[in-house]
């Protein structure tokens, strides 16, 4: 059985001879390899390259295209650092004001440099497994990017103190986000993961989520042709899952390592995709045998539930991390007995 199989086999809540598992490796392909980072984020063989070498050290069932949302807002027009040992980074946002964005005109998804990034690494991804490993493509949410793009604090006041401008800033936003998500799709991603920052009320009011975010969110998932995986953006979102799970097109949700995964099936109920949620960014720090007890706690509370893919949370593995760890997680979860 191939992961495309077993990865079906989960959506379709069907018993799995062996747990499904992913771990966010699109960083650390450059390690593997030894790519210099402005390369591995600008040539799409080469990031390819870093993901066959994840490939060997550990075959995790899905593979990730890039994870580097700032590039899309580099498409708008900021400007980006690059770091050593992480992805670009928004050095300084596009625009200054909500009218500068409304005034500008969207990047071309087929031209644009950054953006041909994306979707060439994805068709490379897909051409090279063949559709016998799953490829999850990353898109910022059409709420997020104007927060990349602007600047967080602009775009929670223009939401606050000027809707209006808000709505045509989304409404530019949702149909980027669609076209590329279509786009990326036809390059041969198998899903489109969306990491959701402005879901949590912890950092918008709950009204305006209600309002104005779940809405806009509906409008551009309904205008995708194929699946969608929501993901956390760094928050707890196990409480909110009664709300989101009426999204459209949404197959799966990624879950944060604060959640509980009880609490979020409870939620969903029993036919909904989840995925979680180790701690991906503490695995370079953390002694391996917690991080070990922690793997084995997770499978062990999934055990019954064929509606899960064992994945970690929050963003990139961390370059520090020992590549013996990662091979002990896969091996642990491959040799893990389930009971469904």
């Amino acid at each position: 059985m191939n992961s495309k199989e077993r990865v079906l086999l989960a959506l379709r809540q069907q018993p799995q001879q062996q747990r499904p598992f992913t771990l966010t490796l699109s960083l650390y392909g450059a390690r593997l390899t030894g790519c210099p980072l402005t390369e591995y984020y600008r040539q799409p063989y080469r990031y390819v390259e870093g993901q066959e070498a994840v490939m060997a050290l550990c075959a995790p069932d899905i593979l990730f295209a890039p994870f580097a949302l700032s590039l899309e807002a580099e498409a708008f027009g900021s400007e980006l650092i690059f770091l050593p040992n992480n992805p670009p980074n928004v050095k300084k946002p596009a625009f200054r004001s909500a009218d500068e964005f409304i005034e500008q005109q969207a990047p071309d998804i087929d031209n644009h440099p950054s953006l041909c990034y994306f979707r060439e690494s994805t068709r490379l991804l897909s051409g090279k497994y063949d559709g016998s490993t799953p490829i999850c493509t990353l898109l910022t949410a059409p709420v997020d990017l104007p927060a990349i793009i602007l600047g967080i604090d602009q775009w929670l006041e223009t939401l606050l103190f000027a809707p209006d401008k808000a709505a045509h800033i989304m409404e530019k936003t949702t149909s980027h986000f669609a076209a590329m998500a279509n786009a990326l799709l036809a390059d041969g991603a198998s899903f489109i993961g969306v990491p959701t920052m402005f879901t949590n009320p912890r950092i918008l009011y709950p009204h305006l989520i209600k309002e104005i975010i779940l809405p806009a969110l509906a409008r551009s998932f309904s205008m995708v042709e194929g699946p969608i995986v929501f993901h956390h953006g760094g928050n707890p979102m196990a409480s909110g899952l009664s709300e989101y799970a009426s999204l459209p097109h949404v197959a799966g949700f990624a879950l944060d390592h604060r959640d509980s995964l009880t609490e979020a099936r409870a939620h969903l109920g029993p036919e909904r995709l989840i995925l979680g949620n180790l701690n991906g960014i503490t695995l370079a720090r953390v002694k391996s045998e917690t991080i070990m007890k922690k793997v084995h706690e997770i499978l062990e509370d999934r055990k019954e539930d064929p509606c899960f893919i064992f994945a970690t949370a929050n963003a990139d593995i961390p370059f520090a991390t020992p590549p013996e760890l990662l091979q002990a997680i896969a091996l642990a979860i491959r040799n893990f007995n389930t009971t469904i």
